[in-house]
């Protein structure tokens, strides 16, 4: 999915210019960091009332997860760049969470060579807990991201580290509780996070000459 989206940019870009300024696409690695536990709250409406006569959730909430994925990024200008980024989290809970976002992000360059990156995105995703004996809550989420990032780039790789903040906004929530024929609509539930994330990119991170043409490759003439 992540190399269709940018397979569909680079041509109309080509057509523009000789070619982005600068691109790369790898893996890449995520954790939540806060909150400790996530959510930050479920729904209302999947809590039962305990021995104390307090509501809770009978699901387990997610304290460790790890997210893989992939990102692209196509620099438009050296301080500018796009980027899409998938990634499927997992962790306690038997939480799962595929996602998809793109972002926008401004650059600017440290004088030992660090680059510093700042941006915002959106895209969407699913989020799904469960625990034996007690249920199933599955949701589709909308998501508004901010992301800062410290990257050291050579000609063909960049080596990024940064953190983020998800806003997580759910779209319909359905609750199947185990041994109930029907699921149940649900509402609300919190679900911000913030995390840390590294990737190593692949790519072409040589900036153009000012004539045009990437450094280090030779203009036609005689052999």
């Amino acid at each position: 999915m992540l190399l269709l989206l940018l397979s569909t940019l680079l041509p109309s870009v080509a057509e523009a210019k000789s070619g982005p300024y600068m691109w790369g696409v790898g893996p890449t690695v995520n954790t939540i960091v806060l909150p400790g536990r996530h959510p930050v709250n479920f729904p209302r409406g999947i809590k039962i009332e305990n021995e104390d006569g307090k509501r809770e959730s009978p699901l387990d909430e997610t304290k460790t997860d790890i997210g893989l994925g992939v990102r692209g990024v196509m620099y438009m200008k050296r301080t500018q760049r796009f980027g899409a980024h998938a990634w499927y989290s997992m962790g306690e809970g038997n939480y799962r969470s595929p996602n998809l976002v793109m972002t926008y992000d401004f650059a600017g360059e440290a004088d030992n060579g660090m680059t510093v990156i700042g941006g915002l995105g959106g895209g969407f995703g699913k989020q799904k807990w469960d625990t034996s004996g007690a249920g199933e809550l599955s949701m589709a989420t909308y998501i508004v991201r901010a992301q800062g990032a410290f990257n050291y780039r050579t000609k063909a790789n960049c080596y990024e580290i940064g953190a983020f903040v998800n806003l997580n906004l759910p779209g319909v929530q359905t609750w199947d509780e185990d041994g109930q024929d029907d699921d149940v609509t649900v509402r609300g539930g919190f679900y911000p996070t913030v995390g840390i994330e590294g990737t190593v990119f692949f790519g072409d991170f040589r900036p153009p000459k000012k004539g045009g043409g990437k450094r280090g490759k030779k203009k036609g003439g005689r052999r």
